[in-house]
């Protein structure tokens, strides 16, 4: 075999794998509404949602914005456990997926219509949420994806479904894209009571979180709590600073800590 062909054969071959990986990498949704559910991941989620509801009480918050640094965070999997479990004391909540440019709460239950339909007009927003099967949680997912998701965030009309929904529940929790690097957050912050940061245990770099809640707070939004997802107490390296950080801006852990 000659040299160029040997290269191009690599160069196929590292594509093909590169390809495989990443067409096989499924995203899941851990429901805390699934009877197989882990009681401590149920638990954890509970505790969670009677911290949040505690402060969102306090501060007259009902519209909660649930965003992360970057991807694979968690965020999706806390606005979803999140809103199952404020709906699990029986409060009237929402989840609304704001995240037009990946959508990930029809993961947990499909529907052909959603969010876009609604600021494009095309339906009104009884006409697109449904409840949850397993649960008295109602769903508005993000529907199709636009070509403008920014631009459509920013509407009026975005801002009248934040109010019209605001009348209709106790809480509605919108799982919005990571915050930095896109101005979705910051657009949609403008409209919310209050925001919770999703931030991936042993992973999300200090200066990350840092930036990411300059962010929101430089949009008038007022940071909540930061939650921190995957959290391994027998990771001594990271336990420290990440129990010091949390305390800091209020998150709250699952699992046992130890000194």
């Amino acid at each position: 075999m000659s040299e160029t062909a040997a290269t191009a054969n690599k160069r196929k071959h590292r594509h093909h794998r590169h390809h495989k990986k990443h067409n096989t990498t499924v995203k899941q949704i851990f429901s805390v509404a699934n009877p197989n559910a882990p009681t401590y991941y149920v638990e954890a989620f509970k505790m969670i949602a009677s911290n949040i509801e505690f402060i969102a009480v306090a501060q007259e918050c009902k519209s909660l914005l649930v965003t992360s640094t970057v991807q694979d965070e968690g965020k999706t999997n806390l606005s979803i456990n999140l809103a199952l479990a404020l709906a699990g004391y029986g409060k009237k909540v929402c989840l609304v997926d704001c995240d037009l440019r990946m959508p990930s709460v029809h993961r947990l239950q499909r529907s052909s219509l959603g969010l876009t339909h609604v600021l494009k007009g095309e339906n009104t927003l009884d006409e697109v949420i449904f409840k949850h099967e397993n649960s008295e949680l109602n769903i508005l997912l993000g529907g199709a994806i636009p070509p403008n998701p920014t631009e459509l965030l920013a509407s009026r009309k975005m801002q009248k479904v934040v109010e019209e929904l605001a009348d209709k529940f106790d809480y509605v929790i919108y799982d919005t894209p990571p915050c930095l690097g896109i101005s979705d957050v910051s657009v949609l912050g403008r409209y919310m009571d209050g925001a919770i940061l999703a931030i991936r245990h042993d992973s999300t770099d200090k200066r990350m979180v840092e930036k990411a809640m300059s962010n929101i707070e430089n949009s008038g939004l007022k940071v909540l709590g930061a939650i921190l997802m995957e959290y391994k107490a027998d990771s001594d390296v990271s336990n420290s600073y990440y129990y010091k950080y949390g305390y800091k801006y209020g998150g709250y852990y699952y699992g046992e800590k130890e000194d």
